[in-house]
């Protein structure tokens, strides 16, 4: 999935609710060059729990999956996957999550 796909299914392919918005926001990649990451706002929502309550810096994320790329994945696709792992894992592991329920998409997820 190259951007503009995937900016396409961010704006086509998910509920319209305001904390499916897309957002975008500069990171510094791997070269330390300034690269927009555009993820739902829930998805940022989740960033800011993350690094408010864990040691998590998504900053250090973004430039590790940089430096790992996924094929057909762009950078921005690579972190919202991520960030849903991460919180499927915390769920399914009993760990705080910002929420009571499970994410979207969660069904039992690597069990």
């Amino acid at each position: 999935m190259n951007h503009q796909e995937y900016i396409t299914h961010l704006r086509t392919r998910t509920p319209s609710a305001p904390n499916f918005d897309v957002i975008g926001r500069a990171y510094k990649n791997a070269q330390g060059i300034d690269e927009i990451i555009f993820l739902h706002s829930c998805y940022w929502d989740y960033v800011a729990w993350l690094e408010d309550t864990t040691d998590i810096k998504f900053a250090e994320w973004v430039v590790h999956c940089d430096n790992n790329p996924s094929e057909g994945h762009t950078l921005s696709h690579l972190l919202m996957h991520w960030l849903w792992t991460d919180e499927c894992n915390r769920f399914r592991e009993g760990l705080p999550t910002p929420y009571p329920y499970p994410p979207m998409g969660y069904e039992g997820w690597a069990n």
